[in-house]
């Protein structure tokens, strides 16, 4: 029968979105996949109009009239007008919604109207300095998903309250991430957990699980992840996954080293026995560029096979992240303290040159001083928007990647920098865009407007 004037319209719908404002307790339920252009779909809207126009229901309280609707079911899209009450869209109908009494109607011809998009990769660190996410919202980003990369706050519990008592204007959803558990065990110590140490890194992976982390996250590139083995974040995973959360991974290596890397991370994901994604997957330095098509294979390949695995991918050509990625990280054990006193060993230091000029010809560095930009340099601001090359000219330097690696250490030394490395190749940016299993997401972080 007709449902009742108001009465929402149920569906069996996943609910990807983690509201601040109710239980944590996480949902995953079966989609409903509808198709727009189908004749069943067209009798359902139309059904949906009648029913609601027919018992003269409340006024709304907004209409848009006039747009293109593409609705994320990947079918095309078709012109619609669309009406909400409250916080509910109660009405999607092919032809003209009476608005008469709505609060408000835009007329939204020639444009496109969706779903608010979900940004699954982004970083949240300035959320409680900027709870309404309008960086975010003034995109069309809704939902957002926080604590990648291995790094989240903690405790998350607490983080989460925060954020409800202050109030947000965007859905926020986050992992816990492996670098803080570690962090909070094991400092910066490259060794593998004790026993005693694992289990307390397990219960503190459990204890964010039940406070509303949606699962784990590793940066296994930065530190202190790069320390760790297969073996120890399996242990983590399997615990995100008994409580129905996922495993988002930062991969070991994303270039010379990449295909080993994503077979260690569906690996992780088959032992553990949960869901991975791939995180901002993409293939640097020239020395791999083409491997995607290899690395969308072995995707396929696993999902063939049973397994649940996803991607998510930002559609730029270059990433973002710490000069010190440059960095071998075995260099970086102990932090920045131990790092300057293995540069006084004359040994170690060539040996250090040596892995950040490895990293700058093979890596993110490009083989070019000029594909490395500065981003952001607290203490030098007019070098921001320069490259490595740029730096090297300002102070008269050879154009060689020791002159490179030189001027890396020398950044570290004055406080660290961000930078963008403009090291991806197009064709491999658009494959993977193209994969039926890769969402896009922004990697980037909340900021004011």
């Amino acid at each position: 029968m007709p449902p009742r004037c108001g009465q929402q319209l149920a569906v069996d719908r996943p609910d990807p979105t983690f509201h601040l404002t109710r239980s944590r307790k996480n949902t995953f339920r079966k989609p409903l996949v509808m198709k727009p252009n189908s004749m069943r779909m067209r009798y359902f809207l139309a059904w949906v109009a009648l029913s609601v126009c027919a018992c003269d229901p409340e006024p709304y309280d907004l209409v848009l009239v006039g747009g293109t609707v593409i609705d994320g079911t990947g079918s095309d899209g078709y012109r619609a007008d669309v009406a909400i009450r409250g916080d509910r869209i109660v009405v999607i109908s092919p032809g003209d919604v009476e608005h008469d009494g709505a609060e408000r109607v835009i007329d939204v011809t020639s444009k496109i109207v969706a779903p608010g998009f979900i940004d699954i990769h982004s970083h949240l660190d300035p959320l409680l300095r900027l709870p309404e996410g309008e960086s975010k919202a003034r995109q069309g980003v809704t939902t957002v998903f926080g604590g990648p990369d291995g790094g989240s706050p903690w405790p998350m519990g607490a983080y989460l309250d925060s954020a409800a008592a202050i109030g947000i204007g965007i859905n926020v959803a986050m992992l816990v991430g492996h670098n803080t558990i570690r962090r909070q065990v094991l400092g910066m110590e490259d060794r593998p957990p004790t026993s005693n140490e694992l289990l307390e890194m397990r219960e503190m992976v459990r204890q964010a699980m039940a406070e509303g982390a949606w699962g784990l996250s590793t940066g296994l590139r930065y530190l202190p992840g790069a320390f760790s083995d297969v073996d120890e974040v399996v242990a983590l995973a399997e615990v995100a996954g008994a409580a129905g959360g996922v495993y988002t991974s930062h991969l070991r290596e994303e270039g010379l080293e990449l295909i080993a890397a994503v077979s260690e991370a569906i690996d992780i994901g088959l032992r553990a026995e949960l869901p991975i994604v791939l995180t901002h997957h993409k293939v640097v330095g020239q020395p791999m560029w083409g491997s995607s098509e290899r690395t969308l294979n072995m995707v396929d390949s696993a999902n063939a096979a049973g397994r649940k695995i996803r991607i998510d991918q930002y559609p730029y050509t270059a990433s973002y992240t710490g000069i010190g990625i440059l960095v071998p990280p075995w260099a970086m054990a102990g932090g920045d303290q131990a790092f300057f006193e293995r540069l006084e060993n004359p040994v170690l230091r060539d040996s250090i040159l040596d892995g950040i000029v490895f990293n700058l010809i093979n890596d993110r560095g490009g083989n070019d001083l000029s594909r490395v930009q500065f981003a952001l340099v607290s203490w030098m601001p007019e070098l921001e928007g320069q490259t490595l090359g740029d730096w090297a000219e300002m102070r008269g330097l050879p154009l060689t990647m020791e002159t490179g690696a030189e001027l890396v250490i020398d950044a570290i030394r004055r406080g660290g920098a961000s930078a963008i490395y403009h090291v991806l190749n197009e064709a491999d940016v658009e494959a993977i865009m193209r994969h039926p299993m890769t969402a896009i997401a922004s990697d980037g972080r909340l900021v004011q407007p």
